[in-house]
């Protein structure tokens, strides 16, 4: 019987080794993280070395939402190698699926997909990589989760599972066991810290091993902003308002020192800083300082130079913020207050940007008008409030259409309108606080669409 078993034993061993090998394929580095240094390395068929490095390092800023860095380096990948798979997909995942980049790149992957011969850990990836960037946000989530328990060693996957299902925001799940799992296995890895610092991204008050991983990231990533971000965001969270502006500010620097290979008008990760910086200085009773600095970036924008993210951003959510900020006051502001943060705001006429205006500005008014008994005028006013956000939804299919950072801001400045109405309605119809706090509460309670989102094209209509 024994030479009957020999091919079987061969099979079974030749099964074992691409297994493992299967597993190797993705491996954690437990280094500290530096612009030349990946943490994680996914091994590709290119045979350049700048490729795969630069593919790898395009791969950690997906993970890090670090989208305009992200797109330097897969750019740097292709220069290296113009038939580079991955690095294609990767410009498919931080463009806009209506972009002419994306279009560019898309075209590039057919071809190519039709004459590179990939591994199979990179077949994998690249398959479910497809998948993601076709808007199956949850299909990929899962595969990614299936894969981490399936390889254990495969950290790549790990983290793509945690960072995917957070998106996804994943219901009935164990993504925070997991997660925890993952730093329990690589206690010098970066983005394990980063993936379960950003679980709690969105908690009222973020959990204690959340803000140690967060600084864990912060110490193994020192050049990289985004981890100095999300750092200083849980300690806004949590109270620590001081020490968040001081990362805040890091964070900007960092992002400024990039500015070499991201142009400026890309530069989102910088204005997100700074929009933060300024969130956390008003929080901490520094109102004329988060003013000040809030009309400083709000006059780095010009009307012909919004293509950029870092400048769409702007657009949005700069221009807005002390209008945001009055809103979330407790007691109604006062006239003058509100007079300025509109001069900042200076929308474009006709713009989906002047009825985001005009909505909180009227929703503001509302309240003081109701707290000194001109009820009245005080409902006039909250109509107006309410015709200017049934406008702005108008112009939803837009946002969709146009996709990345502008649907993003979008949809937070609906959210930003819908609050500002419901105080309105809780401050006029006091007598009806039963009616309007949930609704309140429940738009509280829901995750913000996030500042810098995956990118994905447009779901197909139902």
């Amino acid at each position: 019987m024994i030479p009957f078993m020999k091919p079987s034993i061969s099979i079974l061993c030749l099964a074992i080794a691409m297994h493992c090998w299967a597993e190797d394929n993705s491996l954690s580095t437990p280094a500290v993280s530096t612009p030349e240094n990946p943490v994680l390395e996914l091994v590709i068929s290119s045979d350049n070395a700048e490729a795969g490095k630069h593919l790898n390092l395009g791969l950690q800023c997906c993970l890090l939402n670090y989208q305009e860095k992200a797109r330097y380096h897969f750019r740097k990948a292709i220069e290296s190698d113009s038939e580079c798979l991955m690095a294609h997909v990767g410009m498919l995942m931080v463009y806009p699926s209506g972009s002419s980049e994306y279009k560019q790149h898309l075209m590039h992957v057919n071809e190519l997909a039709e004459i590179c011969v990939l591994t199979p850990v990179e077949e994998w990836y690249f398959s479910t990589f497809l998948q993601y960037i076709s808007g199956d946000l949850n299909g990929a989530a899962a595969a990614f989760r299936n894969r981490a328990a399936t390889y254990r060693r495969d950290t790549m996957a790990a983290c793509w599972d945690i960072i995917l299902n957070h998106y996804a925001a994943e219901q009935g799940g164990n993504i925070h066991s997991r997660a925890d799992s993952l730093v329990e296995r690589c206690p010098d890895n970066a983005l394990a810290h980063y993936c379960r610092a950003l679980l709690d991204e969105y908690t009222p008050k973020p959990s204690q091993k959340a803000l140690e991983c967060a600084r864990k990231a912060a110490e193994l990533l020192p050049a990289n902003p985004a981890a100095q971000q999300l750092l200083g965001h849980l300690q806004s969270r949590s109270g620590a308002l001081e020490e968040a502006v001081s990362h805040f500010q890091e964070a900007q620097r960092l992002s400024m020192d990039d500015l070499a290979c991201v142009p400026i008008v890309d530069a989102a990760t910088y204005r997100t800083a700074s929009l933060s910086e300024i969130s956390a200085y008003w929080s901490a009773g520094r109102k004329i300082e988060a003013l000040r600095r809030s009309h400083a970036l709000s006059k780095q924008i010009t009307p012909d130079d919004r293509a950029g993210e870092g400048n769409i951003l702007m657009h949005w959510e700069a221009r807005t913020l002390p209008l945001r900020l009055l809103v979330l006051q407790t007691n109604a502001p006062a006239g003058a207050a509100i007079n300025m943060a509109a001069q900042i705001c200076n929308a474009p006429a006709d713009s989906p940007l002047k009825h985001v205006q005009d909505c909180l500005v009227a929703a503001i008014r509302t309240r003081s008008l109701a707290d000194s008994g001109r009820i009245n005028t005080a409902t006039q006013t909250l109509n107006q409030a309410e015709n200017h956000h049934a406008e702005l939804v108008k112009y939803r299919d837009e946002a969709i259409r146009k996709g990345g950072l502008t649907l993003t801001c979008y949809n937070r400045a609906l959210r930003a309108c819908t609050g500002a109405i419901l105080r309105a309605r809780l401050a006029l119809f006091a007598d009806s606080e039963s009616i309007w706090k949930p609704h309140l509460d429940e738009l509280l309670s829901k995750p913000e669409p996030r500042l810098l989102p995956p990118v994905l094209p447009r779901q197909p209509a139902s």
